[in-house]
């Protein structure tokens, strides 16, 4: 590289960095000002309790790339039963951060995880399609979603490079829980 344009560069970025870090003059000693009132910063909306108390709630969170992308847009449904044969109970398009609404889910009553005969699973399981133009589909099955909590749930896309309707990734979510 030229020693010369290399000169250049570094001092127009020192240029750049001192005008906008100027060193600010250290005060003569005067009277102790009062400090300012505290701001108020904004914070970032609650979610709102479910209707029913005994609702748990799931979001999705789509990506691509190995999550270093949010898909934007892609359409994601919450389902029970088979894939072939779904019971459809909501949908939703993500926003430019990838992530859905925050889809309430009806689920068993929490005081089930507190009894010692587990003979009912004390959460609810439901299924998840993921979809979006030039990518693969994608399948999580039993995710499972609990009486009272915001479960989240990720889906990386793959890119359909042969933009051909191709068989859907399926994910199993499932796995026992011992309460």
């Amino acid at each position: 590289m030229n020693n010369e344009l290399f000169e250049k560069y570094k001092n127009e970025m020192l240029k750049m960095y001192n005008s906008v870090h100027k060193p600010t003059a250290v005060p003569t000693a005067t009277a102790p000002e009062a400090e300012p009132a505290p701001t108020v910063t904004e914070r970032a909306p609650i979610t709102p309790p479910p209707e029913n108390e005994q609702d748990g709630r799931l979001l999705s969170v789509v990506t691509s790339f190995n999550s270093l992308y949010p898909v934007e847009n892609a359409k994601v449904t919450i389902f029970s039963g088979e894939y072939e044969d779904m019971n459809v109970i909501d949908s939703d398009l993500t926003d430019n951060s990838g992530k859905t609404k925050v889809f309430s889910l009806p689920t068993p009553d929490k005081s089930l995880s507190m009894a010692p005969d587990l003979s009912q699973r004390p959460y609810a399981v439901y299924n998840m399609l993921v979809e979006s133009d030039g990518f693969l589909k994608n399948i999580h099955l039993n995710i499972p979603v609990f009486s009272g909590i915001t479960s989240i749930q990720r889906s990386d896309l793959i890119i359909d490079a042969d933009q051909t309707d191709s068989e859907p990734q399926i994910f199993n979510e499932g796995q026992k829980y011992n309460l």
